[in-house]
């Protein structure tokens, strides 16, 4: 379901964006619309800061990630994606109120239980490539570096259910393995409304990622 709604917001990015660019009386290549766009996709593991977390054990809270994107570069140095992040999220919850998995917190009996639940993060970014910025644009480039910051939806679909306000900001490595093809190393950070996980009590939530994957950029276009 949640990736369904992914896809129709990127459609409506798209028409969005093709609708103002088609009112512009003069256009470029470098301008239309289609031009150096890409998709991206990554997976790896992420790790849940929540009320309980801090009880369990490290490597019982890191989880699943899978990153879907679609974005453009409108200058060497700005652009925007749309993504899609989620899959599992683990942690703790007390009295076994929120996702329990019904197995206790060693040392902690019944009054601590272990989490898991399956999550979604749909979030605009907007990325700022700090190698062009200040090296100068190069094609040949075999490394590039961005920051980004963006904000968006997280949330899960099971009970209880939720969906909240989230920012998120990272940095971004690719590198360029083929014409049209990079790999790139995704580290992320997640701020969330202390609902998220139906756990309350702090102000908020917050989520580490490292993903790692591939871009594949299409319609390019000199600068």
């Amino acid at each position: 379901m949640f990736m369904r709604k992914f896809l129709l917001a990127a459609m409506a990015m798209v028409a969005l964006s093709a609708s103002a660019q088609s009112g512009t009386a003069e256009k470029s290549e470098t301008s239309s619309f289609w031009s150096n766009c890409f998709v991206s996709a990554g997976v790896g593991p992420q790790v849940l800061f929540s009320d309980h977390d801090r009880q369990l054990d490290f490597g019982d809270r890191v989880s699943p990630a899978l990153d879907i994107a679609v974005g453009k570069w409108f200058k060497p140095w700005v652009g925007v994606r749309l993504m899609y992040s989620g899959v599992q999220m683990r942690g703790a919850t007390r009295w076994g109120a929120a996702h329990s998995t019904g197995e206790e917190v060693p040392g902690w009996g019944s009054g601590l239980h272990k989490q898991k639940f399956g999550s979604y993060h749909v979030h605009a970014d907007a990325l700022f490539n700090l190698t062009n910025a200040f090296g100068g644009y190069d094609e040949n480039r075999v490394w590039n570096g961005s920051v980004y910051a963006g904000i968006g939806v997280m949330g899960t679909a099971e009970a209880p259910t939720s969906a909240c306000v989230a920012g998120d900001f990272g940095i971004l490595n690719t590198f360029r393995v083929a014409k049209d093809w990079d790999v790139n190393l995704d580290l992320r950070g997640t701020l969330v409304q202390d609902k998220f996980d139906g756990e309350e009590g702090e102000a908020i939530d917050g989520v580490l990622g490292l993903t790692v994957g591939v871009t594949y950029r299409f319609a390019l276009r000199g600068w």
